[in-house]
């Protein structure tokens, strides 16, 4: 093979943010990716100004989503998924061999191809961590500014690992001053645990500040990783770190952020005592609370209300009841959780490189004095302001 056709040969390769001139320029492209390839597409939408496409084998999950931006008539490629996934299982992958080649492979060597061609695309979890070192070196290089840690046993084997990129340290003096933690297993060969810390943006969008990894959640992992986030976001009186009921959380945000406030998440059965401004108003659902389950209203006053209450809570929340934001995070994150930890890396720097590259092109677009988000809201409140009746008010009523 020339120069040449090796070259177009590795053009054909797929990714977010390609663009091609015309929809009929990535139709050929996408012809020439599969003849290379070896596989076949369904078609699933297609208009003058999108085109989505799907493997043809079921529970496949390769998709690809390309479309045209405003009046142009190039077209992006906005969404791409890989063909090896948690999804795939040997019967697809036998399912394929038989549509293609028509050769019939019993379960177990659909299995090991499977398995091998993960490896091809996503690697082998040995080699990533092999290669962890200089990934996080190449990460930091192109990235100035982005706080990594990286620390290994007494036997220089993996232990913990930190990671808050530089748009999210430049990012969060502009944020709310609320940290929500959380942790979520990982699920591949080596387990562990994916820490993470998040805010929201001005739009209410859930703006990512920094990850962990570590082997489980204990004590010495969480006072690790609040050790490193401190560098990055330092204590305060006026910050809150909101949570669950985690204990070794607990412990950690008390030695590493004494001064900031901790909020835990609140419980179900009392979010309408946890949401008021108004101490009138707490104390009239705790009253109700108190007729309705006397048991549960002795829970809540031996529990501390200071760390589930909005009104009692002694820093400034905002709208941040729950942990809900973090969670959020990981399930965007749970198809990836099985993944080699480079691979793992790559897909969280490539989902907030996607995330904040669409908040930037948004916001240079912005004409609203103040967020969308925000504007929105008060539009949606004055039009139930009008509803309202006025009453004047004199000194006996205020």
């Amino acid at each position: 093979m020339d120069d040449s056709v090796e070259l177009e040969m590795k053009s054909v390769e797929l990714a977010v943010g390609q663009c091609y001139d015309t929809k009929e320029e990535f139709e050929t492209r996408l012809k020439i990716y599969v003849v290379a390839n070896k596989m076949d597409f369904d078609v699933g939408h297609s208009t003058p100004t999108l085109l989505t496409v799907r493997c043809w084998v079921g529970g496949c999950n390769w998709r690809v989503l390309a479309s045209t931006v405003g009046d142009g008539r190039q077209f992006y490629v906005k969404t791409y998924y890989g063909g090896v996934g948690n999804t795939v299982t040997p019967n697809h992958d036998s399912d394929a061999l038989t549509k293609r080649y028509g050769i019939k492979a019993e379960y177990w060597k659909a299995y090991r191809v499977l398995k091998y061609a993960r490896e091809l695309v996503i690697g082998s979890s040995e080699d990533s961590y092999e290669d962890l070192p200089s990934y996080l070196y190449m990460i930091r290089r192109a990235n100035p500014g982005t706080l990594i840690k990286l620390e290994v046993d007494s036997e220089d084997k993996f232990k913990f690992m930190f990671l808050a990129f530089s748009a999210s340290i430049q990012g969060f003096p502009y944020m709310r001053k609320v940290v929500v933690v959380d942790g979520t297993f990982l699920t591949g060969k080596y387990k562990g645990t994916l820490l993470n810390a998040t805010t929201q943006d001005g739009n209410f969008n859930i703006f990512p500040i920094a990850f962990g990894i570590v082997d489980t959640e204990n004590d010495e992992s969480w006072e690790w990783f609040f050790a490193q986030l401190h560098r990055v976001i330092p204590d305060d009186e006026g910050l809150a770190m909101i949570s669950d009921r985690h204990r070794s959380i607990g412990k950690a945000i008390k030695k590493i952020y004494p001064l900031a406030s901790r909020g835990g998440e609140d419980f179900r059965l009392v979010k309408k005592a946890a949401t008021p401004y108004r101490l009138s108003d707490f104390n009239v659902l705790m009253a109700q609370i108190q007729e309705c389950n006397r048991g549960l209203y002795n829970y809540l006053q031996k529990a501390d209300v200071r760390m589930w209450s909005r009104v009692h809570f002694p820093g400034e929340r905002y709208n941040f009841t729950t942990n809900n934001i973090a969670e959020s995070l990981n399930k965007v994150l749970s198809k990836v959780r099985s993944y080699p930890i480079v691979t793992l890396l790559e897909e969280i720097r490539s989902l907030l490189t996607r995330w904040f590259a669409k908040r930037r092109q948004a916001a240079y677009v912005m004409e609203t004095e103040l967020t969308y988000g925000v504007e929105k809201l008060l539009r949606e409140r004055v039009e139930g302001a009008k509803q309202l009746a006025v009453q004047e008010i004199d000194d006996h009523l205020a």
